[in-house]
């Protein structure tokens, strides 16, 4: 058994973990609950923007006049892109996610397709790139705290990509977040856009709408501006799943110390008993021998 002076240093040491480990427990918590908010307050916005789009497309028209960004082709190189964090300490979070992205990749260049892969957080990168994996872009600073601006910008290059005929689709791998409890890794398709429901939305597009202007001239506005919105949407789901994760395993960790604390305190007790025990007992065998 170890001596109560490594049993102190090894309880003090436990301590402070546990202060620190409380202490981003409580940081994860307050922003996660401003990213939650952003989540949900923003996917109304989307799914709205995605439905009007569904419902002009569906009214459209012939196949002539399909936007550039909707058309499907023949696909031989797809970018997938992995919104994940920047930091650590949060769970299997990253990890997952990675997982998530290798059995995509693996499925799509057993097809045939010619895969490459664009990171939004550093975590992503890294472990991407131990396990061999090319990343051909990386991005950072993002999930913390996302802001529309960065989506912008990654969702026009991208944008100009496929309509220069470099890229066929874009794919985004992200954290589908859907309660503080339950988030998991998910894959949505960017590019071609018109991911939605169109046969749905082709039932309300009938004579339930008059639009000015015509649907084509709407679509040629409104379709980038859903890839932004889509990509900005995956972007606040993923940095609130993120904070969940990291709440969560800090929770984990702050309980595991609590543990731990209170088994040292206990040996270092048994310990501290024993050794009063047994100077007791010399002293009382020292005094019977003098008698």
């Amino acid at each position: 058994m170890a001596n109560t002076r490594e049993l102190r240093s090894r309880r003090k040491s436990i301590t402070n973990t546990r202060k620190t480990t409380r202490t981003m427990e409580l940081v994860a918590s307050t922003k996660l609950r401003k990213a939650q908010e952003a989540a949900e307050s923003s996917r109304p916005y989307a799914e709205g923007m995605f439905a009007l789009v569904a419902r002009l497309a569906a009214a459209g028209g012939d196949g002539d006049d399909v936007h550039p960004l909707m058309v499907q082709r023949a696909v031989n190189k797809v970018v997938l892109i992995l919104a994940c964090s920047d930091r650590g300490l949060c769970g299997a979070f990253n990890v997952n996610l990675v997982k998530k992205l290798n059995d995509r990749a693996k499925d799509l260049r057993a097809a045939g397709k010619q895969v490459e892969v664009v990171t939004c957080g550093k975590k992503g990168a890294a472990i991407l790139r131990f396990i061999g994996e090319n990343v051909v872009e990386q991005h950072s600073g993002i999930m913390d705290a996302p802001e529309y601006s960065r989506a912008q910008d990654i969702g026009e290059g991208l944008m100009d990509d496929f309509l220069a005929g470099r890229v066929d689709s874009v794919e985004l791998i992200y954290s589908r977040y859907e309660t503080a409890a339950r988030q998991y890794p998910d894959c949505t398709t960017l590019l071609p856009a018109g991911g939605v429901d169109a046969a749905a939305a082709a039932d309300d597009a009938g004579g339930y709408f008059i639009y000015h202007p015509d649907a084509a001239s709407l679509l040629e506005s409104l379709i980038p501006q859903m890839v932004k919105v889509a990509l900005f949407s995956c972007f606040l789901q993923t940095s609130a799943g993120e904070h969940a994760a990291r709440r969560s395993a800090m929770k984990n960790a702050t309980d595991a110390a609590g543990d731990l604390i209170k088994l040292l305190t206990r040996q270092y007790n048994r310990a501290r008993q024993g050794k009063i025990t047994q100077e007791i007992a010399e002293i009382v065998g020292a005094v019977e021998a003098m008698a």
